[in-house]
């Protein structure tokens, strides 16, 4: 990218934070009534879980929840689902360079390409796509956590876990905020809120976000940026209570983002070294992305009942020199354009002190249209591919708690899905040598229908108010599907579902008057045709197969503490050995008992803030926030034979306030500690590469209440 187009984008960057302030200076009598920098979330043990189709309170459902509230989203200056890595127990996302791709793993359990295996809702929207979850965070409430499957609940393609992201409501906020931000390798960001209850009953939010980055690494064969970024994001809602039982919401967001380049170098995999960036065709991603949620609740004192209509719209295209070197060898245009709607109906008691019940029904209909475009520069050959899916389920779902089961105290929850999914796939290739005619290679036509029964039972027991134990069994279920990748025989073009069965114990406890909580949780996973990323054999890319059995087991806790008011210290800890337990490709080759690859074997995090208050006139209190993160050895290849060591990140954050006006100074890798963030390979070429993690970086936000 030139000088003058990075000029461009800074005096664009300056309008729109014009236009914002503009637009917002008119508001007036309207205060702020949340200050994101209590400590009062400490008493986790009474927070209620929002989702609508979750028990109330965190201490009540028999599974593991990490909760991120907006004050620690603010304190660890979360701006991605990415940054939530490693700070909830074996949460695990790769840095993969580009948002066409956003892996997630949770206890070992994830996908690096296709459909993923951990689910994302956000304002109960749900986002079936990983090209849809490296969005950025702005106007963010909470984030919920819920590890281990949740397919009676939530159905498909949440084996390992759901997340719950939920945006600031204007019934709860008030006011008009602005947040201006710069760092070091020219980031920039603007941010503006405005939260308006007009009255008791109907209450609207207005949020905008820019973001620009010049990028953390530069390609060396044009000395460009290798990895800036710009986006630009809006959010409105709007909050109606018709009456006392029926209430409305609408929530629409929208961003639009840019990407250019990747940062991927060359590996040396004898000494175990990275090369520097260095390929010589622009690559670039860039992306739209629309959803809209329409909710409406009936609640009585007795019951309530719920429907989210959803749509979701997806275009984006990526550009890629797809060889990542200086010479001409592969690059390739992928497009890929989705939409996605579905409807679902939940109904579910409240308020029962013996028995309550769920009861829900949903369904979905998606559209994909994938389009790539290469040039093979060493065979004189492109290539057009065209993958059409059209992919439809619907599901019907029932839970019951009873308490007081058997014995007092004792709470049994059962559950069960009927999930049933269609997929079909229109695929065809073209391709022309030396400038010649196209000439259809291939074109196919797949069907696949996935039924799934997915059971859940689990029980509680509360020895008092302040601590309970549970054990839980649940059936964990990803669909299959099919590989769109050109060098795919015929054979491999399909791949099977795979299920799970998941075993976990735990407790959750409070002490010393709710200023010390802390759970613990043991699991054992034992999953069945788990789908592998493997390279194509004499190809380029990847495509998914089936290993045989697979086992995965580990610990998890997590400590919270307010010793002394002002003062909170957390720290999280998990462990995960997820190994492959019958994966037998040949006579001559298996992986029985080796690692499966992608998954850290530890992740560690830990914080400490403390607010100090001042009795003056200008500066009010100062919060120090000091957090550390560390990411497990995990292995690259099938082969266990490359693998990234154990790393820990440092980040700090110092906040000044004083009235209106807030000013933070950040800093993230404190210690500029170096680490590989990603790896792949390309089996055409016998190249390896990966890269870098980001180093240290720096600087400081204003923010302001009107």
């Amino acid at each position: 990218m030139d000088e003058q187009l990075k000029k461009m984008k800074k005096i664009n960057f300056l309008l729109v934070f014009i236009l914002l302030i503009a637009g917002y200076a008119n508001a007036q009598n309207i205060r702020v009534i949340t200050d994101t920098t209590q400590t009062n979330d400490i008493l986790i043990d009474e927070i209620t879980v929002k989702s609508a189709k979750e028990l109330p309170r965190v201490k009540d459902v028999p599974a593991s929840i990490s909760l991120i509230s907006a004050r620690m989203i603010a304190n660890d200056e979360i701006t991605s689902l990415a940054d939530i890595s490693s700070k909830v127990p074996n949460f695990f996302m790769m840095d993969y360079g580009s948002k066409l791709q956003s892996p997630v793993f949770i206890r070992g359990i994830g996908s690096r390409l296709g459909s993923p295996s951990v689910g994302l809702y956000v304002d109960n929207v749900p986002y079936f796509e990983k090209t849809t979850f490296g969005f950025d965070f702005f106007d963010i409430d909470r984030i919920e956590v819920l590890r281990g499957p949740q397919g009676t609940l939530y159905g498909r393609n949440t084996m390992g876990g759901i997340i719950n992201v939920f945006s600031k409501s204007p019934l709860y906020f008030e006011g008009t905020n602005m947040n201006l931000s710069a760092g070091t390798h020219g980031y920039y960001n603007v941010n503006v809120n405005h939260y308006n209850k007009i009255s008791d009953k109907v209450g609207f939010s207005l949020s905008g976000n820019y973001m620009a980055h010049d990028g953390y690494f530069t390609n060396e064969f044009d000395g460009d940026p290798a990895d800036d970024q710009y986006s630009f994001s809006l959010r409105g809602r709007l909050v109606w209570k018709i009456s006392d039982q029926l209430t409305l919401e609408n929530i629409a967001t929208y961003e639009n983002s840019e990407q250019y380049g990747f940062p991927y170098a060359l590996y040396n995999t004898e000494t175990n070294t990275s090369g520097k960036v260095n390929y010589n065709q622009a690559s670039s991603y860039k992306r739209d992305l629309f959803s809209d949620g329409l909710i409406f609740k009936y609640r009585t004192d007795d019951f309530e009942l719920t429907s989210t209509t959803s749509y979701q719209y997806y275009d984006g295209v990526m550009a890629v020199d797809q060889d990542f070197t200086a010479d001409s060898v592969y690059f390739f245009e992928i497009g890929d354009n989705q939409d996605m709607w579905s409807q679902e109906f939940v109904a579910k008691s409240l308020n029962n002190e013996r028995y309550n019940w769920l009861f829900g029904a949903y369904g979905f209909y998606q559209t994909m249209d994938q389009k790539t475009f290469g040039d093979l520069y060493r065979s004189n050959m492109q290539q057009d591919i065209r993958s059409k899916f059209d992919i439809s389920g619907f599901a019907l779902f029932h839970q019951s708690t009873i308490n007081n089961f058997l014995i007092e105290k004792l709470t049994l929850t059962a559950g069960i899905r009927l999930d049933v999914e269609k997929d079909k796939l229109d695929y065809s290739m073209a391709m022309s040598v030396g400038g010649g005619p196209w000439n259809t290679s291939i074109s196919e036509n797949y069907e696949e229908t996935f039924t799934e029964i997915l059971p859940k039972v689990a029980l509680k027991y509360e020895f008092n108010n302040e601590f309970n134990t549970y054990a839980t069994v649940s059936k964990g279920y990803k669909s299959g599907g099919f590989n769109t990748n050109s060098s795919v025989d015929l054979e491999n073009r399909s791949y099977d579902a795979e299920q799970s069965w998941n075993y976990e114990w735990g407790f959750k406890s409070s002490l010393a008057n709710h200023r010390l909580y802390f759970d613990a949780a043991l699991f054992y996973i034992d999953w069945q045709d788990q789908q592998i990323d493997v390279p194509v054999p004499g190809g380029r890319g990847n495509m998914k197969n089936n290993a045989g059995e697979s086992v995965s087991k580990g610990v998890e806790l997590f400590v919270r503490a307010r010793p002394v008011d002002n003062l909170e210290a957390t720290i999280g800890y998990g462990y995960t050995k997820a190994t492959f337990s019958d994966y037998v490709v040949s006579d001559e080759l298996n992986y029985n008992d080796n690692y499966i690859p992608y998954v850290p074997r530890s992740t560690v995090n830990a914080s400490i803030n403390k607010t100090f208050e001042f009795e003056n006139n200008f500066l009010e209190k100062m919060v120090a926030h000091l957090s550390y993160r560390g990411v497990g050895k995990h292995y690259w290849d099938l082969n266990n034979s490359l693998y990234q060591d154990y790393y820990g990140l440092v980040d700090a954050k110092v906040s000044f306030f004083s009235g209106k006006f807030q000013f933070d100074i950040w800093a993230k890798n404190i210690l500029d500690t170096s680490y590989n963030s990603y790896y792949f390979e390309i089996s055409s070429l016998q190249n390896a590469y990966t890269q870098l993690g980001k180093p240290a970086t720096a600087g400081v936000n204003l923010k302001v209440n009107f």
